[in-house]
Order: structure tokens, then sequence, then C-alpha cells
């Protein structure tokens, strides 16, 4: 008997939404926005998957989706980040992971990061702030780490590198 998915996913400037659009072609899941979501619409599901963008270090939504998914009568947990950070920044994706999991949760939750992009034009205004004064922060800062010139280069501007391959470890998982 084939596992019903409930794929979550809470999206800003709309990244996280094309990932869970792009899975959603892959595998056979439901779709559904985090804020439309109830532990009674998870226990309906065995797999749940949660989708978030990483915000100043934070995946936004983690801890409602966690707190929903205990609730409810859901199997299994698997949670994927979308955000600006390089895919090459690994260490800065492991700290990322180590902030939002705890140890325990990231040896037995599944967790996937995909490169989406940044779209200034869609963000909140504190948040786009935010981000133009990390950004002009990072262009004077001397002696960069060669993570902190791929992310001040990733951050100077619009861009989407969403690729389907980002998905296919995740997919992997599922099939």
């Amino acid at each position: 008997m084939e596992k019903k998915i409930l794929l979550v996913y809470k999206s800003v400037t709309g990244f996280t939404q094309k990932y869970a659009e792009m899975i959603a072609q892959e595998i056979d899941c439901t779709l559904m926005e985090l804020k439309k979501t109830t532990a009674e619409t998870m226990s309906g599901f065995d797999t749940v998957i949660y989708g978030g963008r990483v915000h100043a270090g934070t995946l936004e939504g983690l801890k409602d989706a966690k707190k929903l998914f205990q609730q409810s009568k859901a199997s299994q947990f698997i949670v994927y980040a979308t955000g600006a950070i390089p895919n090459a920044s690994t260490k800065t994706i492991e700290e990322m992971w180590s902030q939002n999991l705890s140890p325990e949760e990231l040896l037995h939750i599944p967790h996937f990061y995909m490169q989406g992009g940044l779209a200034y034009e869609k963000l909140p205004l504190p948040d786009k702030l935010m981000m133009k004064a990390f950004s002009a922060m990072m262009k004077k800062k001397k002696d960069k780490t060669e993570d902190e010139k791929v992310m001040a280069e990733a951050i100077s501007g619009s861009y989407d590198i969403s690729s389907k391959e980002y998905i296919m470890p995740l997919v992997a998982l599922l099939k």
C-alpha cells in the first residue's frame, strides 16, 4: 500500500512554493499552505513534509509545523529549507540545521536544503532593509572566507537558480 504524503509549506517570496510544486510533480502528494494546516489534517497522512525559507538563520514555520506533526497521527516528518545560502556553503547550511533541529532531530528527521535565490522585489520591507544592510556589510568586509565571498555575491541582487536537481535527494527518499 502506498503511503499518503502531505507536503506543507510556508512561502514568502515564492521559492518554497515553487519547490513544493516541483516535488508534487515527482511524487503523489497533497500540497497545503502551513496556515491552512491542522494536526487533524496531518493525521490523514502517513508522511508530512514541511518546507520553509531560511530567514536570519531560522527555518520559518518549522516550530509550528513540528508542533502540528507531534499532535497528529502521521508517522514520518521530513523537512526542506529554501534560501539564498549558496549550496556550496555547506558549513553555513550545517550551522543553520543545527540551529533549527536538535541533535536528536538531526539524526531522525530527514532534512534537505534547496537553494532558490533572492527576490528583493517580493521581500517584506523589514527583510529587504536587513538584506541590503547585510549585503553592504559583506561588501565592505576585508579578509572574507570563501563562504563569505560566495554569500556576498549571492545577496548582491535578485536572482533565481531554483532547479529540479535540488529536489532529487528528497524525491529519492520517498520513492
